[in-house]
């Protein structure tokens, strides 16, 4: 009959115990331990890894934008970030309702990537709509901008705003 010292047992346990807790903390906690590689940093762009990617927004300024509108510019999408409730209510003349959400559904088929969209929302610092703008741009949507100041902007411009009733009245006169 074999039998084994106590105090063996117990060390023996007590390494295999270490190694285990030393392989969760790295493998499922990220915690780094010597040896093991870290991951790099960046972003997946379009379903391409950009190693040391940051998102900056790039903005258009409330008066480029009216100008575009006026222009009637067919090359630029106007989207509001608000509820949809909110939308109805009052928006940009144009604007289409895209809702900020916590994360894409792939592929956005709303959206058209050949023109230039602008985004907007009534966030104090652009929140929302910054936040979309860098979503659409990772998922490969190459012109995607910011309205500068937003919704309040344009409002403390006086700039023109409209219902969806009133645009849907309009659409309908001609």
């Amino acid at each position: 009959m074999r039998t084994s010292h106590p105090s063996n047992v117990g060390a023996a346990l007590a390494a295999i115990a270490a190694t285990w807790a030393t392989v969760a903390l790295t493998c499922c906690f990220g915690f780094p331990t010597a040896g093991l590689a870290q991951e790099p940093e960046g972003e997946f762009v379009d379903g391409e890894f950009v190693e040391g990617y940051t998102y900056v927004p790039d903005f258009m300024s409330p008066d480029e934008l009216k100008a575009a509108i006026e222009a009637r510019r067919d090359d630029i999408v106007i989207v509001d970030t608000a509820a949809p409730l909110i939308w109805e209510d009052e928006h940009i003349p144009g604007a289409v309702n895209y809702p900020w959400v916590h994360e894409l559904a792939l592929p956005v088929v709303e959206l058209p990537r050949e023109k230039t969209l602008v985004l907007y929302c009534a966030c104090q610092d652009h929140e929302d709509s910054a936040d979309m703008a860098e979503k659409l741009s990772l998922a490969g949507f190459l012109k995607v901008k910011v309205l500068e100041g937003g919704w309040f902007k344009w409002l403390d411009l006086g700039y023109e705003t409209v219902s969806k009733a009133e645009e849907d009245a309009s659409h309908e006169r001609g």
